[in-house]
C-alpha cells in the first residue's frame, strides 16, 4: 500500500497544482495577521510542507496544529485551513468545530480536501 502511494505522489502533486490554477477563490475583507492550519497524519504533513516551501518568503505566523484543539489566538484576522484527506478526521473536525461554534465565528475559513 505504502509503495503504491509514494509511486503516485508525483502524481499528486501534479493534481494538486492544477486544483490550485483552477479554483476560484474569493478576495478577502478581513486583514490577515497569521495562518493556522489544522491537520493529523498524511493531511497534516501537507502542511509541514508548505511552511518549508515559505519559510524564507512568509511574513506572517504560519501554525500547524495536530490535535482537538484550536488555539485561542485563532480570530476573525487569521486564516484557518482545516486539512483533511478523507473529510472525517476526528481531530480535525473537532478542532474546526471549536472555531465555528465558538469565539472565532468571523474568522476566515478554507476547507481544504
Amino acid at each position: 500500500m505504502m509503495d503504491q502511494l509514494i509511486e503516485r505522489f508525483p502524481a499528486q502533486l501534479t493534481e494538486a497544482l492544477e486544483i490550485g490554477e483552477n479554483a476560484t477563490i474569493k478576495a478577502h475583507t478581513q486583514e490577515i495577521n497569521k495562518v493556522y492550519v489544522a491537520g493529523m497524519g498524511g493531511s497534516g504533513i501537507g502542511a509541514n510542507f508548505v511552511a518549508e516551501f515559505i519559510v524564507g518568503e512568509c511574513k506572517l505566523p504560519y501554525i500547524i496544529g495536530k490535535g482537538y484543539d484550536s488555539p485561542a489566538f485563532v480570530d476573525k484576522n487569521t486564516l484557518y485551513i482545516a486539512s483533511s484527506y478523507s473529510g472525517n478526521t476526528e481531530e480535525t473536525l473537532s478542532a474546526l468545530a471549536q472555531v465555528a461554534d465558538s469565539r472565532s465565528k468571523n474568522s476566515l475559513y478554507l476547507w481544504w480536501w
